[in-house]
Order: structure tokens, then sequence, then C-alpha cells
């Protein structure tokens, strides 16, 4: 797998291991992702993909294992036996080079989306206010939506406020990007237009961890794709690998499945 991954390492994951009271969700996730890289991770539900993103933001804290964030350890880390979480000041500096995108798109109802979009480079970086507008016109021009920064989410359709989220993670200058089946909430011809901006991030270098159950985006967009199940990573490779010829029966079974409804 090593020829995949460049030199630099934007984001590392060395023995994870995630607890749910007694249901053991992450089993112990190796995983580097390089600067520029796309990966997609794909799997049945209950596999541990959202989790895993959720951990490497600190939404969850693992019980062990280290997250690095271009080579700055985040989080969590290991003395004399015992994990211990790092300050919660020095998590929000971790957590602020990260930009991440949920299911559900979590915009303020009550901020236009301009308010919505400067809300934390102005409150969070300090970043004067006509600066961070002028940041925000350009990330809803490269997102399409240039005519609504006046509008409410309200007045949005669900493909268009999941690309103003997109464009509010994009606004805190992020070293990388997460997103968490951002499709997944959106009717089936919104689909697409998110998707379309998520392939205009990865052409521009976006270094990206997409949890996906968008197969063919996987296939066209992924530097790397890897297949979860039951908390642990089963197999990781190519796109062409991973859909043309996988290694492992649990991949095989479940593209069988996804790939032919």
């Amino acid at each position: 797998m090593s020829a995949l991954r460049p030199d630099r390492a934007m984001i590392e994951v060395e023995g994870l291991h995630k607890y749910f009271g007694e249901s053991h969700v992450l089993r112990g996730i190796d995983l580097t992702i390089a600067a520029g890289e796309v990966v997609c991770i794909i799997g049945p539900s209950g596999s541990g993909k959202s989790t895993l993103l959720r951990c490497i933001n600190h939404l969850e804290i693992p019980e062990k294992g280290n997250i690095r964030i271009d080579g700055q350890l985040a989080f969590r880390t290991e003395k004399n036996g015992i994990f211990r979480s790092h300050s919660n000041r020095a998590i929000s500096a971790v957590r602020a080079e990260l930009g991440m995108v949920f299911q559900q798109f979590n915009l303020f109802p009550h901020l236009t989306v301009m308010g919505n979009i400067i809300e934390a480079p102005v409150h969070v970086l300090r970043k004067p206010r006509e600066i961070a507008r002028k940041r925000g016109r350009e990330l809803l021009a490269q997102v399409g939506l240039a005519d609504k920064e006046d509008a409410y989410p309200e007045e949005l359709s669900g493909g268009q406020q999941q690309r103003v989220a997109i464009a509010r993670a994009l606004a805190m200058e992020p070293k990388a990007m997460l997103l968490d089946e951002v499709t997944s909430a959106l009717d089936p011809e919104l689909v697409a237009e998110v998707l379309a901006a998520m392939r205009d991030l990865a052409a521009q270098g976006m270094t990206m961890l997409i949890v996906t159950h968008e197969m063919n985006f996987a296939r066209q967009v992924s530097s790397r794709v890897i297949f979860m199940d039951r908390g642990v990573i089963v197999e990781e490779d190519s796109p062409a690998r991973i859909f043309g010829a996988p290694r492992e029966r649990r991949t095989r079974d479940f593209l069988r499945t996804v790939l032919d409804r």
C-alpha cells in the first residue's frame, strides 16, 4: 500500500480503539492520509466509519490510540500506560485545522448564508468582518451559490444547504476536510450538485477523508478506497483494485450487494 501514499502525512491514526459501553466499535485502526490525498471509506452501516471521523475530530473520545494532524500529536497520548486527554485549548487548536461536514447541515437558522460562513472566522479566528465576507463570497462562488449570501437556510434546498455547510467549513482554512455521508440526507436529484462541489475540492488538492455510500463517486474521485467492517479496516487499495479485483471476500460480498441494487 505504501506506494499509494506520498511522503507528507496529513492525518495519522495509530492503534485507535473506541467503545460504546460493551460494544467495541473501533478495533485498533491504523490509517495514514497523505497531504492532497482523497480517501473514501466504504462499508456496511455500523462498521465504525462515522465513529472514526468523529474520533479524528475529537467529537468522540477514543479509549486508546494516537492521532496526529500534520505531524502534531492530537487529542490523546499514552503515559505510563494511562491515556489522558489534551487540554481543551490544545484540542481546539488541532480541531481548527480540520473542516468537518455532517449528514445534517447544522446551519444556524437565524443567520443568513453569509452569516453562517463568517461566524467562526470572525469569532474564532478573529478575522476582520470584511475580510471574512470577501472570502465568504469567494467560497460561495466556488460552490455555485454566489447569489445566495443573503438567503436564510429555510429558503434553500437541501443540496444548497449542504454546499453552504461545505463553504462554512472551508472558511476556517482547514488543512483537511472530513465529510461524513454528506449526501445521505438529500433527495436523489440533489446529490449530484453536492458531489460536484466535492469533486472541485479534490481537483484543487484538498486533503479529504470521506465516508460515503456513493460508489461511483468513490471510484472516480478517490486516490484510495478503504473498506471497513465490524470496526476494522478489512482492505484498502486504489479504486481500480477495490472495485475491480478486491482481495478480501468480505469486500467482494459488500460490493456485490451494493452494486447490484
